[in-house]
């Protein structure tokens, strides 16, 4: 027998007898109704393809699934997104490669911590939630998010395939943004992906994201990983064919975040790119210079823009949201978001220690605005849902995720990975204390195939790791 098949993995050769049984069984299936035949025809080939391509598949799908949030299905009570089958999916399959090969699964820090916190969704669930049994699916959701952060970091081998997986991470943004684009050119025409909410009627593109703001978040996210990356590159290099790509990417990610018309995604953006302007550089003399003069620059560049703000012309959509800025006592997004703070700061207060569960907030204050109540603040949201406890886990989870960001990236010798991770480190960061400080996204995939990249990222980029090919 050929050597070399002889060498494949045992859960390819399970996933081929499986296929063949399926196959044979595919003209009973298609009797009891054609469209189960179909369907298990489908799921056949994508099944064959994820194991042939295992494990850069694995994290294929994971990134991919994790932008189709918009699209989901009911099933009974239970709704069910992409990207939630596809951590299921991955899992199962990973879990047979992990037995068959009796492989270790990777578990730093950030892995505990990460669970920990879901624990505390899930203890709050349990025993101190108004509503048991939507409490627990939404910590089975947020599990699932988790499941997938630990998906990304154990399915990324070595530095090719942490390279791999940034580039089609970004590739993936880059048509997300371009698909917003097209959404709000296409408007009234055809909908693909376009909102109009009941305080602003300004139609605002989201793509295959759940909602605009998440659009701006995430877009203005992959933004400054790209900005790293062209930072680092430098003038000379930017005229090669990968300068050029990265520009026209990061000239897309900018005109998307623009029409998303959210201020948490434009003040994320300009708190990241300040960051990354300061950091890029290694040498400890520029970083603390620039802190300096980014210290000295930042006040009078805020006045400036808002003192030219009025003098816009309202009638602009940009203008008129940058010049927002200077009622947001009076605007009705910042009023409804400081109320619905108030009611959830008041909750943790009563349960400080625990929280009241995932979900608990539209328990306990039904509909508000005709809507169920949400809490768009992810501070808020951790303790009134988790209490103390579970807002504890999360920050010790970014402390042991990021962390490690800035010391391999000092060690790294080659300047994209430097700038690839560190660009993912300080995107993170800004996402989780900006972005999602407005409009609160943790219980989606995105920001957990993020945390993956990076967790990845850190071991991979490691110089006491020896990986099999790099």
């Amino acid at each position: 027998m050929n050597r070399r098949l002889m060498t494949l993995s045992p859960a390819w050769w399970l996933a081929v007898a499986t296929a063949g049984l399926l196959a044979g069984a595919l003209p009973w299936l298609a009797s009891v109704h054609p469209l189960l035949g179909l369907g298990v025809m489908g799921g056949l080939a994508a099944l064959l393809v994820l194991v042939m391509g295992w494990p850069f598949s694995a994290v294929a799908l994971l990134i991919v699934a994790a932008v189709f949030t918009r699209y989901r299905v009911d099933v009974g009570p239970v709704t069910v997104r992409a990207e939630q089958v596809a951590a299921v999916a991955v899992a199962g399959l990973g879990v047979l490669q992990l037995g068959l090969r009796r492989g270790r699964l990777r578990t730093p820090p950030a892995v505990w911590f990460a669970t920990l916190w879901w624990l505390m969704n899930m203890i709050s669930a349990l025993f101190f939630s108004l509503d048991r049994a939507s409490a627990v699916q939404d910590a089975v959701r947020v599990g699932l998010g988790v499941l997938t952060f630990v998906l990304i970091l154990n399915l990324i081998p070595n530095q090719r395939h942490w390279r791999w997986a940034v580039a089609l991470f970004l590739a993936v943004g880059v048509a997300e943004a371009a698909f917003g684009i097209l959404a709000r050119a296409l408007y009234p025409a055809v909908n693909l992906g376009i909102q109009v909410s009941w305080n602003y009627p300004e139609p605002i593109p989201y793509g295959t994201f759940e909602e605009g703001n998440l659009f701006g978040s995430h877009t203005a996210s992959w933004a400054l990983v790209v900005l790293t990356l062209v930072l680092t590159l430098g003038r000379g290099a930017l005229h090669s064919s990968k300068g050029r790509a990265l520009l026209a990417g990061l000239a897309i990610l900018l005109v998307a975040l623009l029409l998303s018309l959210s201020r948490g995604a434009w003040l994320m953006f300009a708190a990241g790119a300040a960051l990354i302007w300061m950091l890029y550089r290694r040498s400890a003399w520029h970083q603390a210079n620039r802190f300096l003069l980014l210290l000295v620059a930042a006040p009078f560049t805020i006045l400036f823009v808002l003192s030219l703000a009025p003098l816009l012309p309202a009638s602009v959509p940009f203008a008129e949201r940058l010049q927002s800025f200077l009622r947001l006592s009076t605007d009705p997004t910042f009023s409804a978001r400081l109320s619905d703070w108030s009611m959830a700061w008041n909750d943790w207060l009563q349960q400080p220690l625990t929280g009241w569960g995932p979900g608990s907030f539209a328990d306990i204050h039904g509909e508000i605005r005709a809507r169920p109540a949400w809490i768009s603040n992810l501070t808020l949201r951790l303790l009134q849902e988790t209490g103390a406890l579970g807002f504890l886990a999360f920050l010790l989870y970014l402390f042991f995720l990021l962390l490690p960001v800035w010391k391999i990236g000092r060690m790294t010798e080659k300047r994209l990975d430097r700038a690839a991770l560190l660009g993912l480190g300080l995107s993170y960061l800004a996402l989780i204390g900006v972005a999602y400080q407005s409009t609160d996204g943790i219980w989606l995939a995105a920001s957990w195939v993020h945390a993956g990249l990076i967790a990845a990222g850190t071991r991979v980029l490691n110089p006491t790791f020896a990986p099999t090919s790099s």
